[in-house]
């Protein structure tokens, strides 16, 4: 139990702080009033920065592991959708943009996993290691629309401060769109030589004759 919360365990703890709180970041969301909404902007962003730094702690540590690159990998899948997901039954996000970004998850993810299990790698290029940041903005800015547009006191204060440059938050949510796609064409281009080369399905060797396989064993 002790070694659970020991030092090197931090980026571990902070791969399973960003599952765990996820559905906190749901229900703050469909709560759908400007406080609530304001936390959920701080959870997400906690998240985004657990995410960031995890992967470097690790390292200066020296104590990354199979469990820690899983759960960094799906970690921010997890908190992602799990601030789409709502934002969609509110009517704020469309839902076409969610299917994307979950669908692009799925595609990246499988990939990379063929790819390991064909003992390649496909490393993440400029686009990829930037997307997180872009989809967080861009839902970090669409919270903030919502919460002033939620009302009360905060909302009202929001509303006057920064109205015109919360009323840009779809900007941002097409910039998080183009680096979706962008990131994922990325990752299918480099992965393309492999896919082409396994796309005929590989022959099968027929079964050796029962003469030559007695032999063998002699």
């Amino acid at each position: 139990m002790a070694d659970m919360f020991s030092t090197r365990s931090l980026p571990n703890l902070l791969g399973l702080f960003r599952i765990v709180t996820a559905p906190l970041l749901v229900w703050l969301i469909l709560l759908n009033n400007s406080v609530a909404y304001l936390w959920a902007v701080l959870l997400l962003l906690l998240m985004a920065a657990s995410d960031i730094a995890d992967g470097k702690i690790a390292r200066r540590l020296q104590a990354v592991s199979p469990l820690g690159i899983f759960l960094d990998t799906i970690s921010d899948k997890i908190f992602v959708a799990s601030a789409l997901l709502p934002l969609v039954q509110h009517g704020i996000v469309w839902s076409w943009v969610a299917l994307l970004i979950i669908v692009r998850e799925f595609v990246i993810s499988g990939l990379r996993s063929y790819a390991a299990a064909e003992g390649q790698v496909i490393p993440a290029g400029k686009w990829g290691k930037q997307k997180l940041v872009v989809q967080v903005t861009a839902l970090v800015w669409c919270l903030l629309a919502a919460s002033a547009a939620t009302g009360g006191f905060l909302g009202t204060l929001l509303n006057g401060m920064l109205l015109p440059l919360l009323n840009l938050w779809p900007v941002v949510m097409g910039l998080a769109v183009v680096w979706t796609v962008g990131s994922a064409l990325d990752y299918i281009w480099k992965a393309w030589p492999l896919l082409r080369g396994s796309w005929e399905p590989r022959p099968v060797s027929p079964p050796e004759p029962p003469q030559r396989q007695a032999k063998k064993q002699l």
